[in-house]
């Protein structure tokens, strides 16, 4: 972790080294990161809303076009679902931010919450939302008598998305995580000189 603000400050009387850390570029670096964080959450919060909302009404509307058949409703109707699930889980999530203290240790504690959640979100992904995606058009197309192609697609996309989640937290999340923490272990140890 890099800290060109980090000051070595030689106490005189015993010549040993103390560390001061400026808090003012501590506190900077901990709002960059907060805010960081949750920008990435809102943007995944926001295109599952936009994709999963724009999906069922496009597949409504293409279904009602075609006179479709009951069943053909199916994947509109999981896609409209998650359109649902995913404005709960956003509001779900902005009331448990709000409970965060409005301090710089605050503020570092609900970044790692956020990051905690984007993890687990991420590792997740696959099982709570693309398996009952793949598994409703599967079956839609399974009653269609369709080309089965959809189902090699699903055998691709399934293990790709699942490492491609795995990747997306140990590469990009992880760290963040990591980092996270190591700032409110910084900030805890100045508290705890400052208090002394």
């Amino acid at each position: 972790m890099e800290f060109d603000e980090m000051k070595l400050i030689w106490d005189s009387q015993n010549n040993e080294p103390l560390y001061a850390i400026n808090q003012e570029a501590l506190n900077r670096k901990i709002q960059h990161k907060s805010k960081s964080v949750t920008r990435a959450l809102d943007f995944v919060d926001v295109m599952m809303i936009v994709v999963n909302l724009i999906g069922g009404i496009v597949l409504i509307v293409d279904t009602v076009q075609e006179n479709g058949r009951p069943f053909e409703y199916v994947v509109a109707v999981v896609y409209l679902a998650f359109f649902v699930y995913a404005l709960y889980r956003r509001f779900a999530r902005q009331q448990e931010v709000k409970e965060f203290d409005k301090t710089i240790l605050g503020e570092l504690n609900k970044a790692i919450w956020e990051s905690e959640y984007l993890i687990k979100q991420s590792s997740t992904m696959v099982f709570w939302y693309l398996v009952p995606i793949m598994i409703a058009a599967n079956v839609t197309v399974f009653l269609n008598a369709n080309s089965f192609w959809l189902s090699v697609l699903t055998i691709i996309i399934l293990p790709l998305a699942y490492f491609g989640g795995r990747w997306e937290v140990r590469k990009c999340h992880l760290p963040k995580k990591r980092e996270l923490v190591s700032l409110r272990e910084i900030l805890l140890q100045v508290e705890e000189q400052t208090v002394a």
